[in-house]
């Protein structure tokens, strides 16, 4: 949200600079005023005794009048606009997220928001179980936001992303991002970060879903195993009939 004030508002900051600038110069040449003098002079005209000072000063004290509510009107139209833009409701939703998130406790991370991802979440959100999503592709990540979701935008086997979601406060994390090796580093790297933290992560070949194992997590899923055994049950089920 700074960044985006910064670039709306450094051009009307560099106009007023220029224009004290100004406004102190003339009034050290019409009345030999101080730079501090002048200074309070700009934002406090009432402190000009008029019984005191040149006709030409009193005119162009009306001059600066002008010129600062200008540089008001200014500011507060570029404000307004950051504000109400897309590019600035995006940044405060942006912002709102963060605060959110860092308030967060004993929270499940889901790394990935693909169908599993997508399922997961809504099952969190059912049970009421706080969570963080992360999320890598920027579009998505902006829908999450204006969901209301709470969501972290980079990739999940970074240890910075992981720190951003609250790792270190988080009670568990969901690996489910359609690569193993992906899923592998996280299980690895959250571990690392976290020794207490639940893992629960997707695996699509048996040989990385026992490396993930050894490296600490929890569950293992293997969707087209577990997919498998599910249609064998109702297999069962009809065959008995």
């Amino acid at each position: 949200m700074l960044g985006v004030f910064v670039r709306r508002l450094w051009i009307p900051v560099a106009g007023l600079a220029a224009f004290i600038a100004l406004c102190i110069a003339v009034y050290w040449r019409l009345e030999g005023l101080y730079w501090l003098d002048g200074l309070f002079w700009i934002f406090h005209p009432h402190a000009i005794h008029y019984d005191k000072v040149e006709e030409t000063t009193k005119a162009f004290s009306i001059f600066v009048w002008f010129g600062v509510m200008a540089f008001q009107i200014w500011f507060a139209e570029r404000v307004l606009s950051v504000i109400f833009r897309k590019e600035g409701r995006e940044a405060w939703r942006s912002m709102v997220n963060d605060a959110h998130i860092g308030k967060i406790r004993d929270h499940f991370i889901v790394c990935g928001y693909g169908q599993v991802g997508k399922t997961v979440v809504e099952q969190l959100a059912r049970m009421k179980v706080p969570f963080v999503l992360i999320e890598r592709d920027e579009a998505i990540y902006r829908q999450l936001l204006e969901e209301g979701i709470p969501a972290v935008h980079g990739d999940a086997n970074r240890k910075a992303t992981l720190q951003a979601a609250g790792i270190d406060r988080a009670k568990g994390i969901c690996a489910l991002i359609d690569s193993d090796s992906d899923n592998l580093y996280i299980t690895v790297t959250a571990k690392a970060l976290n020794p207490k933290l639940r893992i629960i992560t997707r695996a699509g070949r048996e040989r990385y879903a026992r490396a993930m194992k050894n490296s600490g997590a929890d569950e293992v899923i293997i969707p087209e195993f577990e997919g498998g055994l599910m249609v064998g049950r109702m297999i069962e089920k009809y065959s008995d009939k």
